[in-house]
């Protein structure tokens, strides 16, 4: 068996966690079902929705709030 390094399993581990998310039908993990408001100059909205998994008649709503510059 061909043995890998820890960058290509730390590479491994994020495809998978982005696959999961990808394919709520198939894993049924949560994912971004809605947005609502403004974007800002990113793109991003003031509100996501997001659902639990597939099926579920629930939604949970989340607000953006500006706390500044990452890493501070």
């Amino acid at each position: 068996m061909k043995e890998i390094t820890d960058e290509e399993y730390a590479l491994f581990r994020k495809l998978t966690k982005i696959w999961y998310h990808t394919q709520p039908d198939k894993t049924g993990s949560f994912f971004i079902c809605g947005e609502g408001g403004e974007k800002d100059e990113h793109g991003l909205p003031d509100i996501i929705l997001v659902c639990p998994h597939m099926g579920e008649n629930t939604t949970a709503i989340y607000r953006k709030e500006k706390v500044g510059r990452s890493g501070q």
